[in-house]
């Protein structure tokens, strides 16, 4: 968790990478964090090492790569033959098999409701991921107690519906130690964002 949590702390803004014609945008940019949203199995090695040449940490959405069973071989599949640092995903039994192959773990959960933030917290209780990323992003400043009372042993990153800067230096003033963001024009933010925050 501590690699991960050093590079939130240097650049808090993960590039969320969609589609293949934005990845070199994100590689342009001080992101310290590439999240793969969509792969395949025959291109998502190649991917892997051209991120890794820029010494940025790259995570892949394991529920949705395609080509890949999402199971014990094909977590271990990703960790040894791909070389992900990390893996995000919604089901804790993927979280619990990616951390013993080593792998940073990053667990989703969707705000919807009261009942939905307490099944969420049940789930990160029971799977420990390194990260918990909340969707949607802009409801961290109003769960920002429910974070400090039940989550605080974790890293919080929001992700969803995120199109300011303003937004981002509102939710990591709350609880939150990063953003992911597929919006292009947010990627070049970082420093901007660490100086607002720090006035």
């Amino acid at each position: 968790m501590q690699i991960l949590k050093y590079a939130l702390s240097k650049h808090p803004i993960i590039a969320s990478v969609m589609e293949k014609e934005d990845l070199d945008k994100a590689l342009a940019t001080d992101c310290g964090i590439v999240l793969l949203m969509k792969a395949d199995i025959g291109t998502l090695k190649t991917v892997v090492d051209k991120i890794k040449e820029t010494d940025k940490l790259v995570f892949s959405h394991v529920d949705m790569i395609g080509g890949i069973k999402r199971d014990k071989y094909g977590i271990k599949f990703l960790a040894d033959d791909v070389g992900l640092d990390g893996i995000v995903s919604t089901h804790p039994n993927l979280i619990k098999i990616a951390q013993k192959h080593n792998l940073l773990t990053i667990q989703r959960v969707f705000i919807l409701d009261t009942a939905s933030i307490r099944q969420g917290v049940r789930s990160i209780n029971e799977s420990n991921p390194d990260a918990v990323e909340v969707l949607p992003g802009i409801a961290v400043p109003h769960i920002k107690d429910i974070i400090e009372k039940d989550i605080k042993d974790k890293l919080v990153i929001a992700g969803g519906l995120i199109n300011t800067e303003d937004e981002i230096v509102s939710i990591l003033k709350n609880g939150a130690s990063g953003v992911s963001s597929s919006a292009r024009e947010l990627w070049s933010s970082n420093e901007k964002i660490k100086s607002i925050i720090a006035n």
